[in-house]
């Protein structure tokens, strides 16, 4: 059962400079599935120290020549990576004390107990661990405010899970291909606008304009105008001339965002132009020419909404040329903490205040938190516990009390479907009680505007109980 338990290929070194620990301790943790060195001496101890990779020190307290103070503090000296356990006998307990004070993580007393001894290199090994990747998180978060691209507005994706290089390596592929319609699919607030502007400033077509447009934002009756621009007198309110997005984005990126809610006649006129490469004013017979790269996105089953025939197929397999798939922050793992991270020193920054890290009990509520509102909610509750706290760390406490309440937020990880349908809908309930049913607020969290709210609220027939 122990055995089973250890990692393997932790590298101790056991100094102590009676033969029989050496020996019976030696062996114990050799048959536990350590990689053990033992020595005589800290002399030796320092010199196998330099020579093999050592995870962690155990080394007696009293022996001849260099103590166990003096070792703890030379290998401190040589690295601060390695963890030092002492081994001290029942009357040296204040020594033992004072070996902590000098940097060493943990003691127990002779003679040793096997169960003790174990349980103290789990503490210390679960110790490293945290601190390693601690670190690691520091360091590309260091990398990457040191590369300029920390701030508000760049175009570069930050993460290391496997999910998130997937897309990365999507990306750098379909970049150069500027001709290439590009369907970007994800949930609310997973960055798709971000994927969109990086597959942009990638592609040939980087000096040139990239134009975002959320399809619903745009009031039906404007869709026309907003899209393909009108000339003067075309109605009423048509006092000037105005191009439309598809020539404002002429020669560059038109990133049409939440494709999913736009009517069906506007999804008829988009269609034409991606046939004919060419638009016409509304009140205009001019036909004009656009060179424009078109990458949409949505959080909607399109195939769905093709079987209710709220979406045009044609137009689907027009924009499906490359698709996309983001995945939700709560499947990036890691990314969640460096994320975190960066909006620390983002928002620290930006408020001048003196916040340097995530204490590692708030690092893990965050990572068991699902994110309903992915990358968005998280910037916004860092945000949030930047502008309240004044300490050196951020603590659990710092956060809302909603990311420790699992029961109020289903995984979508633990539902009956992994359909975008029903993801969408507990984002709405999410967004909706994180605000106390205020439509306005939610909507802002959602990315999206309040008459595409009130259309959902409708569709998925969301009543005022399910959102208290």
């Amino acid at each position: 059962m122990l055995a089973e338990a250890v990692e393997k290929d932790i590298r101790l070194l056991l100094v102590d400079d009676e033969e029989v620990i050496r020996r019976s301790a030696g062996d114990f943790l050799s048959d536990m599935g350590y990689v053990v060195q033992c020595t005589d001496s800290a002399e030796n101890g320092l010199e196998v120290f330099e020579q093999e990779r050592i995870d962690i020190v155990i080394t007696d307290i009293k022996m001849p020549g260099m103590d166990g103070i003096e070792f703890l503090q030379e290998l401190r000296r040589r690295s601060q990576d390695i963890e030092v356990i002492i081994i001290t006998g029942h009357g040296d307990v204040n020594i033992a004390i004072e070996a902590l004070r000098y940097g060493a993580f943990d003691y127990f007393t002779k003679p040793i107990k096997v169960d003790e001894l174990l349980l103290s290199l789990k503490r210390t090994r679960r110790y490293q661990d945290v601190r390693r990747e601690r670190d690691r998180i520091q360091l590309q978060l260091d990398t990457l405010l040191q590369s300029g691209n920390a701030g508000r507005g760049n175009h570069e994706i930050i993460g290391e899970s496997r999910a998130i290089k997937e897309v990365m390596a999507l990306i750098e592929k379909v970049a150069y291909s500027d001709q290439t319609t590009v369907l970007i699919q994800g949930e609310s607030g997973s960055g798709k606008e971000l994927v969109a502007r990086s597959i942009h400033a990638r592609s040939p077509r980087a000096d040139m304009p990239f134009i975002s447009v959320n399809s619903t934002a745009i009031p039906e009756a404007l869709v026309e105008s907003e899209l393909f621009g009108h000339e003067k007198g075309a109605f009423t309110d048509a006092r000037n001339l105005r191009k439309g997005v598809f020539e404002l984005a002429d020669g560059g990126t038109l990133f049409l965002d939440e494709i999913g809610d736009m009517g069906l006649p506007a999804q008829a006129k988009i269609l034409r132009v991606l046939e004919e490469r060419c638009v016409r004013r509304v009140g205009g017979t001019e036909e004009i020419p656009v060179n424009v790269r078109l990458i949409s996105a949505t959080n909607q089953d399109l195939e769905g909404q093709i079987e209710a025939r709220t979406f045009r197929q044609d137009l689907y397999f027009r924009l499906n040329v490359f698709t996309i798939l983001l995945p939700p922050l709560r499947d990036r793992g890691d990314d969640i903490l460096l994320l975190a991270y960066r909006f620390l020193k983002l928002y620290a920054s930006e408020l001048r205040k003196d916040i340097t890290r995530i204490d590692t009990d708030a690092q893990a509520l965050l990572k068991s938190y699902s994110f309903l509102g992915n990358v968005r909610e998280l910037r916004n509750i860092m945000e949030r516990a930047v502008i309240l706290w004044d300490g050196a760390f951020l603590s659990r406490w710092d956060f809302p009390d909603r990311l420790s309440q699992k029961e109020v937020h289903r995984d979508v990880t633990s539902a009956t479907t992994l359909n975008l349908a029903e993801i969408e809908e507990q984002a709405i309930c999410q967004a909706l009680r994180c605000h106390g049913g205020k439509q306005v607020d939610a909507a802002r969290d959602l990315g999206i505007g309040q008459d595409a709210l009130r259309r959902r609220i409708k569709k998925y027939a969301i009543e005022a109980g399910e959102v208290v």
